[in-house]
């Protein structure tokens, strides 16, 4: 009897103890054709390393829901007759946030014996990518030293991209301006979302508008881009938004050294699809004040986003969403004694804003026709005041902006399949562009405001495009199409043919080529430029670039793949001056903009990159990448320079550990470091002698020196980050250190004509950004 009760005791202590350490999660998520976005049910979904194994299938509308999943790494997988099956690896499931996957299954054209198993790591979303694409996570710019939480800080270690400047998230992409980006946000054109956009640098701001908590998996793409994307020439963010929990509330708080922030999502009702997601989020950047530079000022923001989601029986799906932010910095001027430059004597205060938003309308016509419509709208202005310190210590005004745009449009988007080896999406958008622009300057200090662009007024921008996708064979795949644009406010149009061609050897190594031909407007300020009266930039042409790329992949085992990509690019139409140097594909900050431009230039970027990546796996991860490339172009009088962002190499190592630690072994602990070499930025020339006359710096070519022919000294930024996450039954924790260029490396900030000394003076900054923060899920 008593060795009965002493067994009963130990088999009751081991149960005690199997449930304690047991904690889970649900995962839930829509499994659709990838080509046709048709639910598909009755796939099989099943968590390949548990014992017994866990699995289920997908309901009528695509939905699945896997309850009671241990927290950890796990790997799922999903599979369907007639569809090639998917591995989502090392997805990480916690008990503060359920997890909800978006599957796209594409179609097999081989016998169902010969299933093929894509590993969801690189692979794009878009199933019209041949080459320079690939897929990133919200978790990987969580994860990644150096990301930020900031999906552009995270693209700048991929291979082709690097940074102007630690300062500001905008990246330069295979030597190209970061202008050239196209930022899309549910599919729709979207003006950059990012916070202080475009006052360093155009095309970049300090930090991501878009929270963590908003972002699903996207794609990135760095050259020759599928049909559907226009008004890009140097690379695409194409960034799709969460989807509310459907099944429970959930709630985010964080708290950190640059911000807090605040996220909601779950039904609007118990039992019911439709459901929402929301974001907010505010700092004053109070707490890292010290460690910026002296001429940052008092910085404040805040962002606003969210996603409502409502299906219906027979409707469709209708989708309400948005994102907006709110920015804000005043400068003082520095005491009288202490003034080294014109910086110094300022007062300024600036405001921005930003909104997208949308009603999209999805629905499947058929099995085989899938039908998405958007109406959206989006704007964006900048409001800056300055004024100038002179001798007596009055102020005078120096600067005005006042500039708001707006854009109403509407696109429709067809995907449909026409047999198992050819399936085709075509679409067209019209967008409505709204602008008031104020745009003044004072010539001479203590001279009135001289107007630089005034106008006001609306335009158009059509796009339309067709893409088809060939599967010539299990082997060999062909992904063709063309996209037009028509400029309403001076009748330019663009017609640009895409073709990609993509060869798999076996399931391990492939080839493809491809090609494609992109254009892009500029600006608004730069058609109006006043040029004695008259608007000459108005006639300007649209900036043409073509791009051929030739890629190698290898998976040289199941983690671990190879990616070799050469490369060239042709630019034409470039704005240039007619007498010199200057051009839009060199311009870092255009809001005072005022030179006459002419389509006469022409450019071409060459190169080759290289990624070695091992996905995690045990733990561990890395990535490799190089990027050796040259980038020049020639102006109105056929003479050949470097690009502003020619720095001819990129070198990123990056790599990172995870541990699973705790009594019960339900915590993560996890470190990750990065190095990102640069070659230095270039240097635009600075005619001394007349600088020292007008006693302010003056760019241009002089003494036989040409523009960008000398680059300031190569930049290495370390970055790194440590986070412990640990998982309650009810909620999960993690606190985040994150450190920008932990090293402090130094690197060029601005030239300045220095009032003590009466020279010309460089100035360098080495900004090392800390990140401390607390999230809780629950």
């Amino acid at each position: 009897m008593k060795n009965i009760i002493i067994t009963l005791a130990a088999m009751f202590t081991v149960v005690i103890t199997s449930f304690a350490q047991t904690i889970t999660q649900s995962v839930q998520g829509t499994v659709f054709d990838a080509v046709t976005k048709a639910p598909l049910p009755f796939a099989n979904i099943v968590v390949l390393d548990t014992e017994p194994l866990m699995g289920t299938t997908s309901d009528l509308e695509g939905h699945f829901v896997l309850p009671k999943v241990p927290v950890g790494r796990h790997t799922i997988k999903i599979m369907m007759m007639g569809y090639e099956s998917r591995l989502m690896s090392e997805i990480l499931i916690t008990t503060g946030k359920q997890i909800s996957l978006n599957i796209g299954l594409e179609q097999t054209v081989i016998d169902m014996e010969e299933v093929v198993v894509r590993v969801s790591k690189d692979i794009p979303l878009n199933a019209m990518a041949s080459v320079s694409s690939r897929q990133f996570t919200v978790e990987e710019t969580q994860r990644y030293a150096g990301g930020f939480d900031d999906p552009a800080r995270l693209a700048s270690s991929f291979a082709g991209v690097s940074t102007p400047s630690v300062s500001s998230n905008g990246i330069s992409v295979r030597g190209n301006n970061p202008e050239g980006i196209l930022w899309r946000i549910e599919g729709v054109e979207s003006p950059n979302p990012n916070h202080f956009a475009d006052l360093t640098v155009v095309g970049g701001g300090l930090l991501t508008a878009l929270s963590s908590q908003m972002m699903g998996n996207s794609d990135f793409y760095t050259g020759a881009f599928p049909a559907e994307f226009g008004n890009a020439t140097s690379g695409v963010f194409d960034i799709n938004l969460n989807t509310g929990n459907t099944e429970e509330r959930e709630y985010t708080f964080q708290a950190g050294v640059i911000g807090i922030d605040f996220a909601a999502e779950g039904p609007f009702h118990r039992g019911g699809h439709a459901s929402y997601l929301m974001n907010y989020r505010y700092s004053t950047m109070g707490l890292v004040a010290p460690i910026l530079p002296e001429d940052t000022g008092i910085l404040k923001y805040q962002d606003f986003a969210f996603k409502t989601n409502f299906p219906t029986r027979n409707a469709g799906i209708f989708t309400i969403w948005g994102i907006s932010a709110l920015d804000y910095q005043r400068m003082n001027p520095a005491d009288s004694v202490d003034w080294r430059s014109d910086f110094d004597r300022d007062a300024s205060q600036t405001s921005l804003y930003m909104v997208t938003t949308g009603l999209t309308h999805k629905i499947s016509l058929n099995k085989n026709t899938f039908l998405r419509t958007t109406f959206a709208a989006t704007g964006n202005g900048l409001t800056h005041k300055e004024k100038r310190l002179d001798s007596n210590l009055l102020f005078h005004p120096q600067t005005y902006v006042d500039n708001n745009e707006r854009r109403y449009s509407v696109q429709s988007i067809l995907n449909k399949r026409f047999s198992k080896t050819h399936s085709n999406q075509s679409g067209f958008s019209y967008s409505n562009l709204g602008y008031q622009l104020d745009i003044e300057q004072a010539e001479v200090d203590g001279n009135e405001l001289n107007t630089l662009v005034k106008q006001s007024g609306n335009s158009g921008l059509i796009q339309l495009y067709t893409q088809s996708k060939f599967m010539m064979s299990p082997h060999l795949s062909l992904n063709i199409g063309v996209h037009s644009s028509y400029f309403l406010l001076n009748d330019n149009y663009s017609i640009e043919p895409r073709a990609g061609l993509k060869y798999d050897f076996n399931n391990k190594q492939n080839i493809a080529f491809a090609y494609g031909k992109h254009s892009r407007i500029e600006r608004l300020p730069i058609y109006f430029v006043n040029d004695n009266g008259v608007r000459s930039n108005k006639t300007l042409d649209m900036l043409t670039s073509s791009h051929y790329v030739l890629a190698y992949n290898a998976k040289l085992n199941q983690n671990l793949r190879l990616c070799i990509e050469p490369y060239y690019q042709s630019l034409a139409n470039i704005p240039v001056s007619p007498d010199t140097y200057i051009s839009t594909i060199n311009l870092q900050d255009d809001i005072f903009f005022n030179e006459r431009l002419i389509s006469a230039g022409t450019g071409r970027n060459i190169g080759v990159d290289v990624t070695l990546e091992r996905f995690l796996h045990n733990g561990l991860y890395y990535l490799f990448t190089a990027s050796l490339f040259d980038s020049k172009y020639k102006d109105a009088k056929g003479i050949t320079r470097n690009s502003r962002f020619n720095k001819n190499y990129v070198l990123n190592l990056l790599a990172g550990k995870e541990w699973i630690v705790g009594k019960k072994k339900n915590n993560i602990l996890s470190t990750s470091i990065r190095l990102n070499y640069l070659g230095g930025n270039r240097r635009e020339a600075i005619d001394i002698d007349t600088s020292l006359l007008a006693k302010e710096v003056v760019y241009g070519e002089a003494n036989q020196e040409r523009a960008f022919s000398q680059r300031f000294d190569d930049i290495p930024v370390f970055s790194v980050a440590v986070s412990y996450r640990k998982n309650k039954p009810t909620y999960s924790s993690v606190w985040t250190l994150h450190i920008l260029n932990a090293t402090s490396t130094q690197e060029y900030a601005n030239d300045f004509y220095n009032l003590k000394t009466g020279k010309v003076e460089t100035s360098f900054e080495g900004i090392m950004v800390p990140n401390l923060s607390y999230k809780i899920e629950f």
